[in-house]
């Protein structure tokens, strides 16, 4: 893997310094490609550590509601692949410097196959995979392609996961690992009690050098302080696509509340507020 990885900075240096971040996630195309360009500006400005980025799908198993309404739409659109790469190359044309992860079911992009998916996320600026759909027992010729390319592959860990599951998820990832805080599907919240925060500890001890991002539920600024006791990184989706969502359909509106929502709960990281 490649020093220069956007991802792999990032989340070394949150490590380094003894701070925490956000992660903050939306769905490509949601509202159009050049929306989704602005935001990613605006999460940038507004402190985020990196991006999640959503690749629409019709079949999305984890995901709840309000980010299946959001894939609905950026479909609609007409949002395909191809427009997404070209987004993110215009967000990195125009200065952008936020790691991004694209977390996209298998099929978007593993019907072109791995090798030219991940040759094409790169050119275009992307810095890691999320494929919620990827067992990590099947994961070597993906994690293959996307080294080849310079790309992070992220794993998941969740409350149902054994000591070993783990432990092979977190050699076959990069950046980060994903810890899902909770059993089920995106956007119900999550209670970081006794029992989570147990979970989270003994996860951070298997993850030893390897940062841990968790998501599922979080959605404010309390939230992502609790959920950092033990984690690198908070992630939070249905939260922010909703704020989003409710703006409105103009773009400047939806921006404005994107960007305030996201530095209300960098916030919750500990993190001073940017300019």
């Amino acid at each position: 893997m490649s020093a220069s990885n956007r991802l792999i900075e990032a989340t070394s240096a949150l490590r380094r310094d003894g701070r925490r971040g956000l992660s903050p996630y939306i769905t490509a195309g949601d509202g159009g490609l050049d929306r989704t360009c602005a935001l990613l500006h605006a999460l940038e400005r507004a402190g985020a550590t990196c991006c999640e980025l959503g690749v629409p799908f019709s079949d999305p198993i984890a995901d709840g509601p309000v980010l299946q309404a959001a894939a609905d739409r950026a479909l609609a659109a007409g949002t395909t692949v191809d427009g997404i790469f070209a987004t993110v190359k215009r967000f990195r044309d125009e200065g952008g410097s936020l790691p991004i992860a694209l977390m996209s079911y298998c099929n978007p992009l593993g019907h072109r196959g791995w090798p030219e998916a991940c040759a094409q996320a790169a050119a275009a600026g992307v810095d890691a995979l999320i494929l919620p759909d990827l067992p990590v027992e099947e994961g070597a010729p993906v994690r293959a392609a996307a080294e080849a390319a310079g790309l992070c592959t992220i794993f998941f860990a969740a409350p149902t996961s054994s000591d070993a599951r783990i432990q092979s998820a977190v050699e076959a990832s990069q950046g980060f690992l994903y810890v899902v805080g909770r059993t089920g599907v995106t956007g119900a919240g999550t209670t970081f009690d006794d029992g989570a925060q147990g979970f989270l500890q003994r996860v951070a001890g298997l993850a030893g050098e390897l940062p841990t991002a968790v998501g599922f539920g979080i959605a404010s600024a309390a939230d992502v302080t609790a959920a950092t006791q033990h984690a690198d990184i908070a992630i939070v989706g249905t939260a922010l696509v909703r704020h989003i969502h409710a703006a409105g359909p103009d773009d400047a509106a939806a921006v404005s509340a994107a960007e305030s929502f996201v530095r209300e709960l960098v916030a919750g990281t500990g993190a001073p507020s940017t300019s």
